[in-house]
């Protein structure tokens, strides 16, 4: 997460990276969602096993795909190996396991683990269920190449050929307010899982909230909302 956030600042720097700083912030909300959600306070211990045990099994089942067709390997008998040490030793602790045996998608103890958008709603303005979930898709849209995140770097799509501008059908939108609402997720994504490890670890979080004070007046500076625009969690 943080080398994302590094890369991003370097790219909001730069005269150029416009639109891949739209995909870094969309993978600094994608990274920081596992430890956010892992590093919930007053779950317990039980659950924080549950749900680390989940995010493994995924991972392996993943890996297990790295490799195409159907023949056995070191790698797919690894992951399975795993998958079935994981599985037998929550059955003996009282877990209950789901979808055993599918082919694509992990078992999982159950509850599964919530999707990325609904947790990165959670994450970013619980009070403001849809901004959590527009970062994250309007990054999505970018990273993807889809005509709806392109064309947002264009004032007018149907704009006409000048012919002075050669083969330029469109000016892009190099707009530095515009960048900061899209790529505001990624700075907020990041506040909020720091400020769950600091508390889960008991760490003195005064640097840290004079650094987030720093940060949220900044974005905000630059995107030019009020305060009362902000998640009051970031407060």
């Amino acid at each position: 997460m943080f080398d994302h956030l590094d890369s991003l600042a370097t790219l909001l720097r730069s005269p150029g990276g416009l639109m891949a700083s739209h995909t870094l912030a969309r993978s600094v909300l994608d990274i920081a969602v596992g430890p956010w959600y892992l590093l919930e306070p007053g779950i317990g211990e039980r659950e924080r096993v549950r749900r680390h045990m989940n995010v493994l099994l995924e991972s392996l089942k993943e890996q297990a795909q790295f490799e195409t067709g159907t023949a056995r390997t070191a790698i797919r008998d690894h992951a399975a190996e795993r998958i079935a040490r994981i599985t037998q030793a929550a059955r003996a602790q009282g877990f209950e396991v789901r979808r055993e045996g599918d082919r694509y998608k992990p078992p999982f103890l159950d509850p599964k683990t919530p999707t990325t958008t609904s947790l990165v709603a959670e994450m970013i303005a619980p009070e403001e269920p849809t901004l959590g979930p527009l970062f994250w898709r309007l990054g999505s849209a970018v990273a993807h190449g889809q005509q709806h995140g392109i064309s947002m770097f264009f004032e007018h799509a149907d704009q006409q050929v000048d012919p002075t501008h050669g083969d330029t059908a469109a000016k892009l939108q190099v707009s530095s307010k515009d960048t900061a609402l899209r790529c505001g997720g990624a700075p907020l994504a990041a506040i909020a899982t720091l400020r769950r490890l600091f508390h889960q670890y008991g760490w003195d979080a005064s640097k840290l909230n004079v650094a987030v004070a720093d940060v949220i007046k900044t974005w905000q500076a630059v995107a030019g909302v009020q305060p009362r625009d902000i998640p009051a969690t970031f407060l």
